[in-house]
Formats: structure tokens, C-alpha cells, sequence
């Protein structure tokens, strides 16, 4: 089936307190992407979707074009359906996209509950348990972009992430994170297509109060090896399937919030130092990339 498509009929009719009702679809996923920054809902705007297989002979010119949109439900978060219409896949790859280019684009294969596994609960006699709606709960954390809107008094930089070659080539989809004074962490950022980074930071680190109007940053790159090619796509982080009911982990864990290292990235041979300004997001010197 198409993702997201309408119900096709009643799934089949159960019986609750107000008496028979007819199941006219099955929640699958919830999809509810967070600002980084704020830990607040990123949008509105957000374009989510499930991504479907090519089709034969037809050009596609972006990896938007196989996007099928999700059901966008405000701040409770894009929805997909098990229907009558068929079956979805074992898992799904989900895409999320600004275009008003607020928050980095972030991919992610998820495994699904399947229709018999979701709908078990409602037979006589039950062949399943129910899975609570949280476990089919999606929490990915959004970087940001560089139109985020950006608070006054924010410390940070605006850099590119490029190849150590002559062109100085853009390095697609990077990552970065910073370290401050005694190697205290105090940020990390992704990257565009077009190694665009915008790096907000977290506090001084251990520098003492008041701190000073400017210090230095260890900044450390991650990028895809081999080098992506022009039009090379974001990879699509693996998400284990929830627990049922879901554990504090399933919900809120490294690959979600961003900071795991993506299967087929390298992490730099060194980390390079720039200079930040308190109170001020600077333009900063392309970063170099040179993979260990």
C-alpha cells in the first residue's frame, strides 16, 4: 500500500463499552520530531514522509520525489496507518525535510508493529498483547539549520565542513561537535548538503564565572567515507524497535538526538580550534575534514 493512504474499508468490528464499532485503521508509527535546541515540536512547515521505491524508467530528480507524506496532526506528531488497503513493509524509511531550511533533514529506518501484532489485543480470545501507543513512537531530535531562527545573546559559528582539496569541495551531510576549555563538551551540529554548519553552543565549559568575551573551541568532524558524491543522499540511521511499553531508552537515545556517529562515517584525524565571541553566532573559516 501507499503509506498514508485513506482506510478502504473497516479493518473489522469490536466490541467496547458503547457497544460494535467498525476499525476503520490501525496507528503504525508516530513520527514526532523535536527542536534540538528548545526540546520543544520543530515546525510548523515540516515536510515528513515514508520514501517508496523508485519507479522503473521514471527519472527522479530528488529524494523528495519518493516522498509520501505522513498525516501532520500539529504538535502530537505525523501519523501512519495500518488499513485494509494492504500491508506495510517490515520497516519503513522516514524522511524529515524544512523547506524553509530551519532544521538539518534527518532519515531513519524504523521497524514496525505489524497489523496482526497491533490489532491481536481486540480478539477473542487475545493473540496478542497490547502494544501501547508509545511504543510506536518515533522521537527524533532536529539540528539547526541555517535559517534557524536564532535567539539574541547566542554564542556560536556559521562554517562550512569542506575536503581537503583544491575546490575546497563541500563535504554533504557532516557533523561536528565542540569541545570547550578541559575538553568539556558543549555542543554538537549537523551539516546541509552544502556543508553549511550553524554550531550553537552550550555554556563555557570550565572556564570560571564571569567568563571572558571570547575563548577557543575544539571542533572535531565526522563525514561519509568514501567522500559523497554530488548528489549523494543523508544515510538512513537504523532505529531498533521499541519495547512494549517502551523503556526511557527506546524513546530518547543517542542516534535519535543526533550525536551517534552514522555506519559509513569518519571521524577527523584531529580536531581543529576556532575562536568564538560570547553572546554572538560568528562566521567562522571553512573547517577542513581530513578523515583519519
Amino acid at each position: 500500500m501507499t503509506p498514508g493512504a485513506g482506510s478502504g474499508g473497516a479493518d473489522r468490528r469490536i466490541a467496547v463499552e458503547a457497544g460494535p464499532v467498525d476499525v476503520l485503521h490501525r496507528l503504525a508509527l508516530v513520527v514526532r520530531p523535536l527542536d534540538a535546541r528548545s526540546r520543544a515540536a520543530a515546525g510548523p512547515g515540516l515536510r515528513v514522509g515514508c520514501e517508496s521505491e523508485p519507479v522503473p524508467g521514471r527519472r527522479q530528480r530528488r529524494p523528495q520525489d519518493l516522498l509520501r507524506p505522513l498525516e501532520g496532526h500539529g504538535a502530537a506528531g505525523f501519523v501512519l496507518r495500518h488499513t485494509t488497503a494492504g500491508g506495510l513493509p517490515a520497516a519503513v524509511t522516514v524522511r524529515i525535510d524544512d523547506p524553509a531550511r530551519r532544521w538539518i533533514p534527518r532519515r531513519f529506518s524504523v521497524p514496525l508493529w505489524t497489523r496482526a501484532e497491533v490489532s491481536g489485543a481486540d480478539e477473542r480470545p487475545p493473540t496478542a498483547p497490547h502494544v501501547r501507543a508509545d511504543a510506536r513512537l518515533l522521537i527524533p531530535w532536529l539540528l539547526p539549520g541555517p535559517a534557524y531562527p536564532v535567539p539574541q545573546g547566542t554564542t556560536g559559528l556559521r562554517l562550512r565542513v569542506v575536503r581537503p582539496d583544491a575546490a575546497a569541495t563541500p563535504v554533504r551531510w557532516p557533523r561536528v561537535d565542540a569541545f570547550g576549555p578541559g575538553g568539556v563538551p558543549l555542543g554538537w551540529a549537523h551539516g546541509d548538503e552544502h556543508g553549511q554548519v550553524l554550531l550553537l553552543i552550550d555554556g563555557v565549559g570550565v572556564l570560571p564565572y564571569p567568563p571572558p568575551s571570547g575563548f577557543a573551541v575544539a571542533l572535531r568532524t565526522h563525514a561519509p567515507d568514501p567522500p559523497a558524491g554530488a548528489t549523494a543522499d543523508l544515510v538512513a540511521e537504523p532505529v531498533v524497535r521499541s519495547a512494549n511499553p517502551p523503556r526511557p531508552q527506546d524513546l530518547d537515545n543517542a542516534v535519535l538526538r543526533g550525536t551517534a556517529r552514522p555506519a559509513g562515517y569518519r571521524t577527523a584525524a584531529a580536531d581543529t580550534v576556532r575562536a568564538l565571541t560570547v553572546g554572538q553566532v560568528v562566521h567562522a573559516a571553512d573547517l577542513p575534514h581530513v578523515p583519519a
